[in-house]
C-alpha cells in the first residue's frame, strides 16, 4: 500500500486523536482492580509459560505501563475476549480503537515520525499492511504455545497470527427455506438468483477481494473447480453491492435481498444476535470455506510494551485459545484449540487456500475482478 505525500501534512490532526486516546486511555471503563501480590496461574500454561507472563505482568504495572492500545477495523468487538484476559491479569486494560486500516496505518507512521506513540499493537485481518513496514512493527516474543509448536507468523515475523475466522453465505429465512439456500458456490449461479445476491464490493479493498481471489489461484484445486470460468459467470448474476462489507447481513436481514455471500462471521452474529431472520450456510461440500487469519503486529518501540507482549502470549496459551472459541467465535490455531459452539470442526472444514500477502501476487488477480465487476 503507497501513501502519499500529503501524510506529514496531517500529523497535527493525528497526534491531536492521539491525545485524545491518551485521555480516552486513562478514563474508559474506570480503574482497573488491583494487582496481586501472588504469582498468576493461567490454566494448562507450563511452568516456564506463567514464569514468563508473570515476568511481563510484573514489569508493566511497576512502571505503570498498564494499558494496552489496540488499533484496528473491529477491535471493540472483543470486549468479551479482553475481559478474561483483564480478569486474569488486574490492573492490565485493552484500549480499543476502531478505525479503518487505511486510517491505521497512517496514524501509526505517523506517530512513529513524531516519536509520540499511541499504539502498541494493531489487531486487524489476513494481511495488515502495516506489518509490511519493518520500522512500524516487531516481532512479538511468545513463549506459551504447546512444546514443538511454532507460532503462525508472516512479514519475517512482524505479523502474528492468532486466531482463525470463517466466512459464510447468509439468506432470510422469510425468504428462503433451508432446503432452497444455496450451499455451495456453484448454486449461486442458478438463474433464480440473478439480481437477488449481495456481497461486498469486490472492486475495493476489503476481504472480498481476498475470497474471491482464492477461488481463481492455482492452489488446493481452486482453479480447477472455480477459476476465471466460475467467475465470468458469478459477475453475470448481476450480484448487488452493498454499502459495506458489515452491511451484507443487515440487508438480507431486512428483506433487500434473499442472499448474501462471503459475509464475516463477525457480522453475521451480530444481526443474528438481533433476532433477524437470518441464516447461515458453511459451503462445506465443495470445499469453498474461507478461512481468514486474523492477526497482529506489535508496534515497535511501543509505550506499553510489555503488556502488550503479555495479552499475546496469554492468546496463545490454553486458557486464551479456549476464550476465542467462547468469546470471540473463532478458531485458535494450537492442535488442541477448540472451535466456536455451533461452527463446524476446523478439521472438517475444508477450506479454501489462505490469502497471500504479496500485492504482486494479488495484482493479476484483482485487476480481473475489477474488469468483471466494476459497475
Amino acid at each position: 500500500m503507497k501513501f502519499s505525500r500529503t501524510t506529514m501534512k496531517i500529523t497535527t490532526a493525528v497526534l491531536a486523536s492521539g491525545m485524545l486516546l491518551t485521555l480516552a486511555a486513562c478514563s474508559s471503563g474506570g480503574d482497573p482492580a488491583p494487582k496481586s501480590d501472588k504469582p498468576v496461574e493461567v490454566p494448562g500454561a507450563s511452568a516456564d509459560g506463567n514464569a514468563y507472563m508473570n515476568e511481563l505482568y510484573d514489569k508493566a504495572v511497576k512502571d505503570g505501563k498498564t494499558d494496552v492500545v489496540l488499533y484496528g477495523p473491529s477491535v471493540t468487538a472483543q470486549k468479551a475476549l479482553f475481559k478474561v484476559f483483564t480478569d486474569r491479569f488486574p490492573g492490565i486494560k485493552i484500549v480499543p480503537q476502531n478505525q479503518p486500516d487505511a486510517q491505521s496505518i497512517t496514524k501509526i507512521e505517523t506517530e512513529a515520525q513524531s516519536g509520540n506513540k499511541i499504539a502498541d499493537i494493531y489487531d486487524g485481518g489476513e494481511s495488515p499492511q502495516v506489518a509490511a513496514k519493518p520500522d512500524l512493527c516487531t516481532k512479538a516474543d511468545v513463549r506459551t504455545g504447546p512444546d514443538g509448536f511454532e507460532i503462525p507468523t508472516n512479514m519475517d515475523g512482524r505479523l502474528t497470527y492468532y486466531a482463525m475466522r470463517y466466512f459464510v453465505f447468509v439468506y432470510n429465512t422469510d425468504m428462503v427455506k433451508e432446503s432452497e439456500a444455496p450451499k455451495n458456490w456453484h448454486d449461486l449461479l442458478d438463474p433464480k438468483w440473478k439480481g437477488k445476491i449481495t456481497i461486498g464490493d469486490p472492486t475495493v479493498p476489503g476481504g472480498v477481494r481476498y475470497i474471491l481471489t482464492s477461488l481463481m489461484v492455482d492452489e488446493g484445486g481452486s482453479a480447477e473447480k472455480w477459476g476465471k470460468p466460475f467467475m465470468e459467470k458469478l459477475a453475470k448474476q448481476d450480484l448487488q453491492f452493498a454499502q459495506s462489507e458489515p452491511n451484507v447481513p443487515s440487508d438480507v436481514a431486512s428483506g433487500r435481498f434473499p442472499i448474501g455471500i462471503a459475509v464475516y462471521q463477525g457480522f453475521y452474529e451480530d444481526t443474528k444476535a438481533k433476532g433477524a431472520p437470518i441464516a447461515a450456510v458453511f459451503p462445506l461440500d465443495d470445499g469453498g470455506n474461507f478461512m481468514s487469519r486474523t492477526g497482529m503486529c506489535m508496534v515497535k518501540e511501543s509505550p506499553h510494551a510489555d503488556a502488550a507482549q503479555l495479552y499475546i502470549n496469554w492468546l496463545y496459551s490454553p486458557e486464551g485459545q479456549q476464550a476465542l472459541a467462547e468469546k470471540n467465535n473463532s478458531y485458535g490455531w494450537t492442535p488442541a484449540a477448540p472451535g466456536p459452539k455451533g461452527a463446524p470442526a476446523l478439521e472438517k472444514l475444508g477450506r479454501l487456500p489462505f490469502s497471500n500477502p504479496d500485492p504482486e501476487f494479488n495484482k493479476p488477480y484483482f485487476e480481473f475482478l475489477d474488469s468483471q465487476f466494476k459497475k
